[in-house]
């Protein structure tokens, strides 16, 4: 009877599938540690990613068994950036760079063979992408999984949504921040060398960590708005005013570019006042690294003060840099004072050469 039952039980066994143990999943993601320009403002990370840190623990004693990872790009870029000498903001130097080697070295070894699945860029809440960003969505899916491809050097799966749709408050300033940094960089795009581009439109989903403090939050907010205006300004006009001692005359106004890349813009030219007519000016095409000077060609029609406004735009009708008032001192006799002095010059040497004719009769008289 015992070997039948024992038969009648390998039996079963056998031909019942056995349910497979699931794999643990690894999440391997952090706040940001560096500005947009790739300075660490602390030095926090060199902590976490020691042994007994908590990114240490899940790379150096991750749990036992088949495993998944699920890792940040914008994570794995930080720590990159602190294999090599690293100063902090306030200038003092880094502590992490060996302890950083290790932790990726550590990474590869232990993911090869698992799975990894790439989170979004800066893993930032896809409530709020959602809502500011839609168009987006996509972009930080993808451009988790091309960072960590080229890290890994081998395939990376993406998630097929946002992991964390958590809400959380933003004030107002936040949003606008967001808002206006996209609109820039789109404006700017075309100017941009691409890996720039990508690094920069990548970053800007780390403000909506779901991780990070208010006082976080509020310091990369205001790195970001910083930093995508000084990308606006990086084709602007030079300042100046101008004299104008002719009816007809050409003011030389320059044109600055400091993308690496050539930038072909459009200028809008107005008088702010009646004073001043300007012709229209042709596209420029600005040097990469370089400075152009555009001759602007006014007609005065009367003498007095007025104002030139200057704005540069790209060539899809996008705004660069801030709008330039160039004050006008128009030191310059209209044609209509012209004909009426001469005019009167004229009326007055007939009445000089009437006068000359009478005395002489009168004497003959």
């Amino acid at each position: 009877m015992k070997k039948v039952l024992f038969v009648i039980t390998l039996l079963i066994s056998i031909s019942v599938p056995q349910i497979a143990k699931a794999d643990s999943v690894v999440v391997l993601s952090d706040q940001s540690h560096r500005q947009i320009d790739g300075k660490f403002f602390d030095d926090e990370l060199a902590t976490s990613l020691s042994y007994n840190g908590r990114l240490g623990q899940l790379v150096f004693a991750p749990p036992r068994g088949a495993r998944t990872w699920q890792i940040d790009a914008q994570l794995i870029d930080d720590v990159v950036a602190m294999t090599s000498d690293y100063q902090l903001l306030d200038g003092s130097k880094g502590i992490g760079k060996l302890t950083a080697q290790i932790w990726l070295s550590q990474l590869k070894s232990i993911t090869r063979g698992s799975q990894i699945y790439a989170l979004p860029y800066g893993n930032p809440s896809g409530y709020w992408i959602h809502r500011l960003s839609p168009h987006n969505e996509s972009y930080f899916l993808t451009a988790g999984v091309s960072h960590l491809t080229n890290f890994f050097e081998r395939e990376v799966q993406p998630l097929k949504a946002y992991p964390s749709n958590s809400y959380f408050k933003l004030d107002a300033l936040t949003i606008q921040a967001f808002t206006d940094a996209q609109a820039e960089i789109q404006a700017n795009a075309s100017f941009m060398d691409p890996l720039a581009l990508d690094n920069l439109h990548a970053r800007i989903a780390s403000v909506f960590n779901q991780n990070l403090s208010r006082e976080l939050r509020d310091f990369l907010d205001l790195d970001l708005a910083t930093t995508t205006r000084d990308l606006n300004h990086r084709i602007r006009l030079a300042p100046g005013r101008f004299t104008v001692s002719s009816s007809h005359q050409k003011l030389p106004i320059t044109l600055i570019n400091d993308f690496p890349a050539s930038a072909k813009v459009k200028l809008s030219v107005a008088a702010l006042n009646g004073k001043v007519v300007v012709s229209d000016v042709p596209d420029q095409v600005l040097p990469g690294k370089g400075k152009v000077q555009v001759m602007i060609p006014v007609e005065v029609l009367t003498s007095g003060s007025s104002t030139l406004s200057v704005s540069i735009q790209s060539m899809q009708g996008n705004q660069l840099g801030q709008t330039v008032l160039y004050p006008l001192q128009l030191r310059v006799i209209s044609p209509v004072a012209t004909w009426i002095t001469t005019g009167a010059a004229v009326v007055l040497f007939f009445s000089a050469v009437v006068q000359s004719i009478r005395r002489i009769r009168k004497r003959k008289n």
